[in-house]
């Protein structure tokens, strides 16, 4: 679900998804360093082609977005009996994780921004104009474009392709990202074209609260403060599943304050980063790092081999703060070890490539499948047959080829004009 190209983050990320393509320039030819800011990234100088630019998170950027994809064109499809089909839904079973990947790379990227222009005079100001310029305009133009067709008798002519009949009281959920904390029956709610949406709006809700926190609070009372969010998170969503999920049955997947660890976990992080001591001390010490990511995978092999879903009990108890601290240190790894195996895996051309257009392609990809198999294929989604097979890669490729074309003439333009508002 959910990175300012030049903040790394999706929204930016947008973290969770927000970021852009990378190169050897990526001021000069548009390409903001989030999910997108060049002031966001931190800084190394080793083992990176890109200058200051990290591609280890445009690559994790990639993995999470390709970890969605696969959940959404494999997993999520009508169950194999058996075969080769049934093994890759299996396999890809755990892929609605990589939301949770977007959220810690989130909270490091645009914590980092803001731990950085703490002391602006311009902090609010610049952070929330950068904001609108990254997230706002493809965000807007998506679902204007379906409630522009929903209203009107054009629905008529695309059944088929997933768009469906809307009551007008969908409009302000969506146009104030409200829509993770509502569940409706309403088809619309529902439909692939708006469903993967709820990610952003706890994204547009984190940035609401972030900024205040890190500027008014001490770093002292930032980190205390962080650490009791990570440790409360369980018993956050322990009371959500007893008490909201009668009526929101996706609520501790989907509410902000139980998504809240996840987010935090990459803040302390971007804290983490900025204490020299403590990268010397983790530099020195990185088979601790290597031991407990180890035993979270664990964790997280145990979660995907039992099929634990993101709505189960298991997971508010204990699942996904396995899933975020497991995520949380592959970051760390991805940083401490520039010249490691992750690392350059990280850098692979195509997983930075993707991660690149992340944020455009998690809006869009669900949709571009069910047009191309409205088209191509009898069946609505999947691979169970040649026809739908070939329907789902050329989804893939279309979602891939939208999101670059969508980089270059909207997203990135106005990125630079978010870019032109100083801390």
């Amino acid at each position: 679900m959910p990175n300012d190209k030049s903040d790394n983050s999706p929204a930016e990320t947008g973290a969770h998804l927000t970021e852009g393509p990378s190169d050897n320039s990526p001021v000069a030819k548009g390409k903001p360093s989030d999910i997108g800011d060049q002031e966001g990234q931190p800084r190394f100088s080793s083992s990176n082609s890109s200058g200051s630019r990290i591609l280890q998170l445009d690559g994790l950027r990639g993995m999470a977005i390709l970890l969605v994809i696969l959940y959404h064109y494999i997993s999520m499809t009508p169950p194999a009996a058996r075969g080769i089909v049934s093994y890759m839904q299996a396999t890809f079973g755990m892929g609605w994780s990589g939301v949770n990947l977007f959220f810690v790379l989130s909270g490091f990227l645009i914590g980092g921004i803001l731990l950085d222009a703490r002391n602006s005079t311009h902090y609010f100001k610049t952070f929330y104009l950068r904001r609108v310029h990254r997230i706002m305009p493809i965000y807007y133009l998506w679902i204007g474009i379906y409630f522009l067709v929903a209203f009107t008798p054009l629905v008529r002519w695309v059944g088929s392709t997933g768009i469906v009949p809307a009551r007008p009281s969908i409009i302000p959920i969506y146009g104030f990202f409200l829509q993770n904390t509502v569940w409706s029956r309403q088809d619309a709610f529902r439909t692939v074209w708006l469903s993967a949406l709820w990610s952003l709006a706890v994204e547009e809700q984190f940035y609401l609260v972030v900024p205040s926190v890190v500027r008014l609070f001490s770093k002292r009372g930032l980190v205390m403060l962080l650490g009791l969010t990570v440790l409360a998170g369980p018993l956050v969503r322990i009371l959500v599943f007893r008490y909201i999920v009668p009526t929101h049955p996706a609520a501790p997947y989907m509410l902000t304050p139980c998504c809240a660890d996840a987010l935090a976990m990459g803040v302390l992080l971007a804290v983490g980063w900025r204490e020299e001591s403590l990268k010397q001390w983790l530099q020195r010490n990185l088979r601790f790092v290597y031991a407990a990511v180890g035993l979270l995978f664990l964790g997280f092999a145990y979660l995907a081999i039992t099929g634990k879903s993101q709505y189960s009990y298991a997971m508010s108890v204990w699942g996904f703060s396995c899933v975020d601290a497991f995520f949380a240190g592959l970051l760390v790894v991805a940083l401490m070890a520039p010249r490691g195996i992750w690392a350059g895996i990280c850098r692979w051309p195509f997983l930075t490539d993707v991660g690149g257009v992340s944020y455009c392609m998690y809006i869009i990809h669900a949709s571009v499948n069910r047009v191309c198999h409205a088209f191509l294929s009898s069946s609505p989604d999947g691979i169970s047959t040649l026809s739908s097979s070939l329907a789902t890669l050329l989804a893939a490729i279309a979602t891939w080829g939208l999101a670059k074309l969508s980089w270059r003439l909207l997203e990135s333009p106005m990125i630079r004009r978010g870019h032109r508002y100083r801390y």
